[in-house]
């Protein structure tokens, strides 16, 4: 039995099927008149993957997955930061930006220059968001007024397609917000009448 051989072939395998599984994700987030719902949940899928894929996690041992899902939601952030700043990139051009984003943060692992990942990443896209501010501007206006222009051409306005990610994305923070400030404030009036009741005895 060729031990080394299986072992490469089973390999082989799962990164053909997690390559499969990242490019389904994708056409799912990408596509405007899915369910909100759906396409977060493809968008989460996706982003852990290429995030599994593009970087190494021998660093992390047993806690592979909860530091993938640590940069998953950095990289959220950092997608809610663009939208805010009205950086509306949506689709294949988001994509793009967070596998080039991923890409050289990898390129730097190769070379071996991290001491700690967690602040690299943090710092490493930061430094690709103010690095690439004027091009990503650029590209997210050029990108609005282009579909403007095509449409206004046509003499028809923009069909309505749906939320795009980023406005997924932002509602999802605003309810996650609203859920731990309802949390906060159910155990606080518990805690106040814990407190009354032993003031009672």
């Amino acid at each position: 039995m060729d031990v080394l051989g299986q072992y490469l072939d089973d390999r082989t395998a799962r990164t053909r099927a997690g390559a499969d599984d990242r490019r389904k994700a994708a056409e799912l987030w990408q596509a405007t008149g899915r369910r909100p719902e759906e396409r977060l949940l493809a968008f989460d899928r996706w982003l852990r993957g290429e995030l599994e894929s593009r970087l190494d996690w021998a660093w992390a041992g047993a806690h592979k997955q909860k530091r993938i899902e640590q940069c998953r939601m950095h990289l959220e952030r950092v997608v809610l930061d663009l939208w805010q700043r009205g950086w509306m990139l949506d689709g294949k051009r988001l994509a793009g930006h967070l596998q080039s984003l991923l890409d050289n943060v990898a390129a730097y692992q190769r070379k071996g220059g991290i001491q700690d990942f967690w602040a690299y990443f943090k710092s490493a896209s930061e430094r690709y968001v103010g690095g690439n501010a004027e091009e990503l501007r650029e590209e997210a206006m050029s990108a609005g007024s282009h579909i403007a222009q095509v449409m206004s051409v046509l003499g028809r306005p923009a069909a309505p397609s749906g939320p795009r990610m980023g406005d997924l994305l932002q509602t999802r923070h605003q309810e996650t917000l609203r859920e731990k400030l309802a949390q906060e404030r159910r155990k606080h009036a518990r805690l106040a009448v814990e407190e009354k009741q032993a003031t009672l005895f």
